[in-house]
């Protein structure tokens, strides 16, 4: 065995069959028409399932946020589902900033989506979506600590 996750690996046979099928029929799969149509679905879809679970929903310009959530409803610190960001209580300026650029790419992508983030491995660090979105503001880098001068040196 390799040590990979059956997700991880799935996601990688997802992503050479995406591959095979590039050029008109990956165009036709993420045509504007349907790409908005899955949009919309997951993003219904997402707003039901943190509010089943009693989560408290706002809208951030075009990002719902759903807060309160339970910790295994959602992936790491929260989870973007079409426009619809479900989390706890992640909600700095900067997550929230890292989300809305997700839910640009459901919208571009719509749910197939789901299949390419999954082929781009789970592997934060180089996952283009991921990278796509500002790796410190989704909380998976840490800003290096600025160094002052110390008095006299």
């Amino acid at each position: 065995m390799d040590g990979s996750s059956a997700l991880a690996r799935a996601g990688r046979a997802v992503g050479a069959l995406g591959r095979e099928a590039a050029g008109p029929a990956f165009r036709a799969l993420t045509a504007p028409p349907l790409a908005r149509a899955g949009h919309r679905f997951a993003t219904r879809a997402a707003r039901l399932w943190g509010r089943a679970l009693g989560g408290e929903e706002r809208r951030e310009g075009e990002l719902w946020v759903v807060t309160g959530l339970p910790s295994w409803a959602f992936g790491r610190g929260g989870t973007t589902i079409g426009a619809t960001f479900l989390t706890k209580d992640a909600t700095s300026t900067a997550v929230l900033g890292h989300e809305d650029v997700h839910r640009q790419q459901w919208e571009r992508y719509g749910l197939w989506f789901i299949p390419m983030y999954l082929a781009a491995g789970q592997d934060a660090l180089t996952n283009r979506y991921e990278i796509e979105a500002g790796l410190e503001a989704g909380g998976y880098v840490r800003r290096p600590a600025t160094r002052r001068p110390r008095p006299g040196a």
